[in-house]
Parts: C-alpha cells; sequence; structure tokens
C-alpha cells in the first residue's frame, strides 16, 4: 500500500516537473519572440529615419544649384556663394556622420546601439546649435548682397525702404527656415527616444 502511494506520489511530482519545464519553455519562447519584435521594430524605425534623412538632404541638394545659379546671376561676391556652397555641403556631409548606423547590425548589441543612439542625439544637438550659429552669419550677410545688387536700381529716396523689407522678408523666410529645421529635427530625436526606450525596455526584462 505504501509503494502504491509512493509511486502515486513520484508520478505527480513528475507531472508537476514536467509542467513546470514547459512553462519555462513557454515564458523562454515568448521572451525571445518579443525580443525579436523588438529588433525588428528598432530595424525598421531606424530605416525610416535613414529614408527621410535621404529625401531631406536630397530636396536640399536638389534646391542648391537653382540657388547659387540665382546668386551669381544676381551678381553676388564669390565669397558669399562660397560660404552658401560649404554651408550646405557642410550640413550634408553631418547628417551622414551623425546618422550612419548600419541597420542589419544595430541589434547585434543592443547595448552598444542605444550608446550610439544616445551620442547621435547628441551630436544632432550640436550639428542644431552650430547650424542656427552659423545662420546668424549668413543671414544679414544674405540681406547685403541682396541690397547690394538692388540698390542701382531704385533711388536714393526709397533705399532705406526697401531694405527695411528685405530685412522683414529675410525674417520671414528664416523663421519658416527654422520651423521646418526643427520640425525635422524633433522628428529624428522623438525616433531616437522611441528606440532608446524599447531597448532599455527590454534589457530590464
Amino acid at each position: 500500500m505504501n509503494t502504491l502511494n509512493n509511486n502515486t506520489d513520484f508520478a505527480e511530482l513528475d507531472d508537476l516537473r514536467q509542467q513546470i519545464n514547459d512553462l519555462r519553455a513557454k515564458v523562454d519562447r515568448q521572451g525571445h519572440l518579443n525580443e525579436d519584435l523588438v529588433k525588428k521594430a528598432l530595424q525598421g524605425k531606424m530605416k525610416r529615419m535613414h529614408t527621410s534623412i535621404f529625401w531631406y538632404c536630397l530636396a536640399c541638394f536638389v534646391f542648391l544649384p537653382f540657388m547659387v545659379w540665382n546668386f551669381i546671376d544676381c551678381n553676388f561676391s564669390w565669397p558669399f556663394i562660397i560660404f552658401t556652397i560649404l554651408l550646405f555641403l557642410g550640413s550634408f556631409v553631418a547628417e551622414y556622420f551623425i546618422n550612419r548606423m548600419d541597420v542589419s547590425h544595430m541589434t547585434d548589441d543592443l547595448l552598444e546601439t542605444a550608446r550610439k543612439l544616445t551620442q547621435m542625439k547628441d551630436n544632432r544637438k550640436k550639428q542644431l546649435a552650430i547650424g542656427y550659429s552659423v545662420l546668424i552669419v549668413w543671414a544679414p550677410w544674405y540681406i547685403y548682397e541682396t541690397y547690394r545688387y538692388m540698390s542701382p536700381q531704385i533711388e536714393a529716396q526709397f533705399a532705406p525702404t526697401v531694405l527695411t523689407f528685405l530685412i522683414i522678408g529675410a525674417v520671414i523666410g528664416a523663421a519658416i527656415g527654422i520651423f521646418i529645421g526643427m520640425s525635422f529635427y524633433r522628428k529624428m530625436q522623438h525616433a531616437n527616444d522611441e528606440m532608446i526606450n524599447q531597448i532599455n525596455d527590454l534589457t530590464r526584462e
């Protein structure tokens, strides 16, 4: 009788042990599944970020030749034209070096990826600060070049009025450019934050 009870107890223990093992295997499978989903989501967001940056830079790159041609046609000074070209090219180069990341291998080491994404955010902040500092130099120079081009065509009595309109137009144009640039900047930073948060949540789990 005791032997029968012992066998029954062993059978129940084996069954319980098997259930626990099955539960652990299920949890492990779900954990790996969630990790794979997060990694795919991270890669998808980075691909979309790269696509947005590509189209943004392409639009600026296409616009640059028309702007330079207009400056030459208006007889703007070559130092200003060269400065403008270098400004745009510097922006393109900065975008490449700040946002470069191999999407196919970005999830091999999630902690390293989080570090690179944080560095990407910091570098983008520096780029924004430098860009707006350069804009403070470029905008008045642009107003001066435009006024110098128009001054032979206007009478002296209207010169102050024309200069005032040029300044107002430059301020409005700069405000529009800053709004577009800040919208793009916030979009990129938000994407970085989302990816960093996903990595942090996954590593905590």
